[in-house]
């Protein structure tokens, strides 16, 4: 009778061989030797008995095996690994060949990670060791057990050798039995599996020779699904190898075409369209073709690939209703649409056409924010601005319901470039139902879901006044508005608001107020730095004058040398102004960062604090430049002049780049429109009312222009006096 001993893991149920040593801890003097392979030393420490203490068979004897220290090749390591764990994995053959015949259980012996000797041979490549494994396991008969063991991973030999690119074991394995490559470890993956994603391309090389080798991986993957994101070669071979493997979907759904077209390796997507194009007909779990996968990740050269193959690919849609521009302009991949539709422009067609819920790209744009995509759509005049979707949305009724009440300090926001210039390119509302005169109630069932106000006051006046005969105040400046009147809703604004807060709670709304508030008090709190650095260099330079002071023996001893100079009069002028400025807006500043004032005057404090700091920023600009030149003098001119004129130009170059995106905006009004709709656009009344007189982007920079070089004028003109 043999011992043995039986031990599970508690997740994998691995249940460890049935002949196994005794588990105690190794010598540290065996220790020692084993790792060094020292065969006369390893010899010298066996005692007589344990190479008499089995029966013919290999086996140990029961009574033997319980005894303690009956056999120093049965004890372990911390790790658990037995003697000729060590001296496989270290290549001592000779070692080895002292070792196993003497404990048969031994070959069979799992560590702590349940690896056999013959994983640890496998994992270093050490053929010798592994042939001289596997021949004894076959004279004593455990061969099937010792080739088939697995760790706690699931894994076989083959699944080691496959993973450090052990091709020669493998060899050595697969002539013994082909079957391993048919056996998937814990996370389902085969030999061939695991050998492509470990990039171990000559073990998958070579196992593509046999017929009986499994393909499978995690989560219905197939090799091919790996081998696209790895190496084109091994690519071909497996096509070559199992031709079907390229229409084989993953859980999601997801050919090896998606994968090739979301990773961006077009070569591979050739090859793929060359051996079968209809494959770029296939969608996945989500109702995504390749094209849409590729289009949603920029792949440029994917998509050109995929219509090159298939040209009316441009025709798939996802569940949608996008094609794959619609995905493009969803995932921002405005590059990407860029060069296909220069590349084709006959897709031009696709700019206009709708979804499922009638949304075009434009559409998209808006509701994404993305400035760059609705400046290239609004450039080609093909593309129409009022198409309106399924629930009758215009794309300026979406960019007007992104708009808030912090207009005046947000113009150079993404909300209010887009709400502008669709403005002043002329788009128009969708179209609106009217209210029932009568009831007070509107007429169709769509605009019933979606009122026209979130105010919940309008549902309690529109019944109170229903039994009264009398339509609504509210209801009336509708009516008013939509035949015509001065009076004009912002028609998806409320309905839009209204579904992303359908209870119209008041805690959403104090919560918002809250952010804007805080939002306003840290935009006091920035400038404010911004003005007090400037009122203290202005300080500063007002005594320290450009050319110094006459001398005390000179007549006006003490005054500044170049006082009667006409640029110094604009230097202290421009100085002054600057410092007077810097404090006002300072005060505002100070006032508008205080959290007890209302809303209203915390808006009014900032324009205000915004206007005079601009101002002061001019009159440092002009100060600074009239003091170069002054210093300088009329010798160097090629010097004093272009600083003078870099120094000028300063708050013009810094309001372009603050203000880059309504610049943007203007160019698109003016490719559009012409340079008439650029510099004084005529917007229609209820855009008027909706874009603040001083928050409509062309107005912004006129005013500045008006501020900054009226500013300058004036300093020059006070300096004649």
């Amino acid at each position: 009778m043999t011992t043995k001993i039986v031990q599970t893991d508690s997740n994998l149920e691995v249940t460890r061989s049935a002949i196994q040593p005794l588990r105690t801890t190794m010598n540290l003097e065996l220790l020692k030797v084993a790792r060094s392979g020292d065969k006369s030393i390893l010899y010298n420490l066996l005692p007589p008995e344990d190479a008499s203490s089995k029966d013919p068979m290999g086996e140990m004897p029961e009574d033997a095996a319980i005894q303690e220290n009956t056999s120093r090749l049965l004890k372990v390591t911390l790790e658990e690994n037995t003697d000729l764990h060590m001296v496989a994995s270290r290549g001592y053959l000779e070692s080895a060949e002292n070792l196993s015949p003497s404990v048969m259980s031994l070959l069979t012996a799992p560590n702590q990670r349940f690896d056999t000797p013959l994983h640890c041979a496998a994992r270093v490549g050490n053929n010798d060791m592994v042939s001289y494994i596997i021949d004894l396991a076959t004279r004593r008969n455990v061969k099937d057990e010792v080739l088939r063991a697995t760790n706690k991973d699931k894994a076989n030999a083959l699944h080691e050798a496959a993973k450090y690119d052990r091709v020669d074991v493998a060899r050595i394995l697969m002539e013994k039995d082909p079957e391993l490559a048919s056996m998937p470890n814990r996370f389902k993956m085969s030999p061939l599996y695991l050998a492509i994603v470990s990039r171990s391309l000559n073990v998958a090389k070579f196992l593509l020779q046999f017929s009986p080798t499994s393909y499978e991986g995690p989560s219905n993957k197939t090799a091919l699904h790996a081998a696209i994101l790895i190496s084109q070669e091994i690519t071909q071979d497996l096509l070559r190898w199992k031709p079907m493997l390229i229409k084989s979907a993953d859980s999601l759904g997801r050919t090896p075409l998606h994968y090739a077209a979301s990773n961006g390796v077009h070569d591979i997507v050739k090859l793929l369209l060359e051996k079968d194009s209809s494959t770029a007909y296939l969608k996945d779990a989500n109702g995504l073709f390749p094209i849409h996968i590729a289009a949603s990740m920029e792949n440029v050269l994917v998509v050109d690939q995929i219509l090159e193959h298939c040209p009316d690919a441009d025709e798939l849609l996802d569940k949608e209703g996008k094609n794959f521009l619609h995905v493009a302009f969803k995932w921002k991949r405005l590059d990407l649409v860029r060069k296909i539709i220069l590349k084709r422009p006959d897709l031009r067609k696709l700019l206009n056409d709708q979804d499922y819920s009638g949304n075009t790209p434009l559409h998209t744009a808006v509701e994404n924010n993305d400035q760059g995509s609705m400046h290239f759509l609004l450039r080609d005049k093909t593309v129409l601005v009022n198409i309106v979707n399924r629930k009758c949305f215009a794309p300026l009724d979406l960019a007007y319901a992104k708009l808030n009440e912090d207009l005046p300090f947000r113009t150079n926001s993404a909300e209010v470039c887009i709400a502008s210039c669709l403005a002043s390119i002329k788009a128009q509302f969708g179209p609106q139902e009217l209210p029932d005169l009568e009831s007070g109630e509107l007429s169709s069932d769509e605009a019933k879901e979606e009122p026209y106000s979130s105010d919940d006051n309008f549902k309690k006046k529109s019944s109170s006044n229903k039994a009264k005969g009398k339509l609504p105040s509210s209801s009336k400046a509708k009516v008013k508005s939509a035949s015509g009147g001065k009076a004009r809703r912002n028609p998806a604004s409320s309905s839009i608001k209204a579904k992303r807060n359908p209870s119209g709670s008041k805690t959403s709304q104090q919560k918002e107020e809250g952010n804007e508030i805080g939002r306003q008090v840290n935009l006091a709190k920035n400038l404010g730095i911004a003005a007090v650095l400037i009122a203290t260099v202005t300080f500063a330079a007002g005594f320290t004058l450009p050319g110094g002071y006459i001398a005390d023996d000179h007549p006006g001893r003490g005054t500044a040398v170049l006082a009667k100079e006409y640029t110094f009069k604009v230097f202290l002028i421009s100085d002054a102004s600057a410092l007077v400025c810097s404090i006002i807006a300072t005060c505002w500043l100070m006032y508008a960062g205080t959290a007890i004032i209302d809303k209203h005057n915390r808006r009014r404090a900032l324009f205000w604090a915004i206007f005079y700091l601009w101002a002061a920023f001019a009159g440092m600009c002009a100060a600074f430049a009239m003091g170069i030149y002054v210093a300088l003098g009329p010798s160097c001119k090629r010097i004093s002049i272009p600083l003078c004129i870099a120094s000028l130009g300063a708050p013009i170059f810094a309001h372009v780049v603050a203000n880059y995106n309504v610049y943007r905006m203007l160019e698109t009004v003016r490719i559009r429109q012409g340079y008439k709709e650029c510099i004084w656009p005529t917007i229609h009344l209820h855009d008027k009312k909706r874009l603040l007189h001083n928050s409509r982007p062309n107005r912004l920079v006129i005013d500045f222009l008006l501020l900054t070089l009226g500013t300058y004028a004036i300093f020059f003109l006070l300096a004649m006096l």
